[in-house]
């Protein structure tokens, strides 16, 4: 957004983005193995997670796509949470695989647990809390788009186009078999939000930008 504004403007430098923030307090790393882990029969596997609206937007049949090419592996399984206009489309196209839940949006003061429950996320959607939850990120988003630049900036995952499924299964098998690379990923993002995009990191960017306008 910020070069589509900047390509219109004759002072593009002029031109500043802060983030939003996310509430570093309320969602924070916590243990997989939790009670959403238990009601959802999901203990002992390893969680890959969509959470938020299932619209046309999210290119969510790559998770089904995904599902399909991992049938084999009975230590994956693949969490949609959340709901939306393609919903029924969806599970009528994953009618029949094992490995793929669907879970009901869950109340907002549980996101916290539903975050901590996967061990790979899958975006976009809520990327900073999932950062703030300290769990690694695969992106399916165009390329140059700003979930990209922040997930590629923090360290915290793999972006990979949302036309290419053999990519987001080769990056999904790369998170999935790297318990350690997970791990450090998980804490560069925690560590990413905490430095740019917690309330304080947000305020100070105002305070200095406030702060270079009165200068100049």
């Amino acid at each position: 957004m910020r070069a589509n504004l900047a390509a219109k403007m004759r002072h593009p430098d002029r031109l500043h983005v802060i983030a939003n923030f996310v509430d570093v307090d309320a969602v924070r790393p916590g243990p997989s193995e939790n009670s959403y882990r238990a009601e959802y029969g999901l203990s002992g596997k390893t969680v890959v997670m969509y959470a938020g609206n299932v619209g046309m937007s999210q290119s969510l049949d790559l998770i089904i796509d995904a599902a399909r090419a991992t049938a084999d592996r009975d230590d994956i399984v693949y969490v949609i949470n959340g709901g939306g206009s393609t919903l029924p489309d969806l599970e009528a196209s994953a009618a029949g695989l094992p490995n793929v839940r669907f879970v009901p949006m869950q109340p907002i003061e549980r996101l916290p647990e539903v975050l901590a429950a996967a061990d790979v996320h899958v975006v976009p959607s809520k990327t900073y809390s999932i950062m703030a939850a300290g769990r690694p990120v695969l992106a399916s988003v165009d390329e140059g788009s700003e979930v990209q630049r922040i997930v590629e900036a923090a360290g915290a995952g793999i972006a990979v186009r949302p036309d290419d499924p053999e990519a987001f299964v080769k990056a999904l098998r790369t998170l999935v078999d790297d318990a350690g690379g997970r791990a450090a990923m998980g804490v560069a993002a925690r560590a990413y939000v905490e430095r740019t995009a917690s309330a304080r990191g947000v305020a100070e960017a105002y305070a200095e930008l406030f702060a270079a306008i009165k200068r100049s």
